[in-house]
């Protein structure tokens, strides 16, 4: 279904695809740039080496879905859930922007989120252990128990967010440390803080 889907849209010279369900597909090796995906459900799909680069996803779902060594660099996200899905080390998102979406219960361990803006978004229970975060914009952004264990947050100001249920053991930051000032974090938390800012604690 997906390859005729997509192989329709080429030979029209459409990159376009709406109010579609794929199911279990298994796409390796895709060149998807600039496509515009509007109310598509993926649920249990595979994605190796697929590039989706500049691509937009408005009012999409994506469900329970594995991604290898995709690239989603410089592509927009509207009002879209992504839950239960993993995308795999070598995941990039630079220059990215995600508004208005949900990810719950997903792992993007060492994934590059670079250059990003996230605007109004809901982030539950996800795995971003080791990711990249540098120069981020967080605008209005809620997190609940996402683990960001030696994430690396170079020049991405956090100050206003709260970080108080999440796990921020060991992130990383730049020198003058600025990009820490003004986080919410809970007392425990504190500690790990304390150690990013090289305070001895008695």
């Amino acid at each position: 279904m997906w390859k005729e889907c997509i192989q329709h849209c080429l030979e029209q010279n459409e990159k376009y695809l709406k109010n579609i369900t794929f199911e279990a597909q298994n796409i390796q090796d895709n060149n998807l740039t600039k496509f515009d995906f509007q109310n598509i459900v993926f649920d249990c799909c595979t994605f190796i080496n697929c590039d989706f680069s500049e691509c937009c996803f408005t009012k999409c779902e994506i469900i329970n879905c594995h991604f290898y060594d995709c690239c989603f660099a410089k592509t927009y996200f509207k009002q879209t859930l992504i839950t239960n899905s993993i995308y795999s080390k070598g995941s990039i998102f630079v220059g990215a922007c995600i508004k208005k979406s949900n990810f719950q219960k997903c792992s993007f361990a060492y994934t590059n989120f670079s250059n990003t803006l996230w605007e109004k978004c809901h982030i539950q229970k996800c795995n971003m252990k080791y990711a990249f975060f540098h120069k981020v914009t967080f605008k209005n952004i809620i997190l609940e128990y996402v683990n960001f264990q030696k994430a690396d947050f170079f020049k991405t100001m956090l100050k206003g967010i709260d970080f108080s249920s999440c796990d921020i053991q060991a992130i990383t930051v730049s020198d003058t440390f600025e990009e820490v000032r003004g986080m919410k974090i809970n007392a425990e938390q504190a500690v790990s803080i304390a150690q990013i800012l090289e305070m001895e604690i008695v």
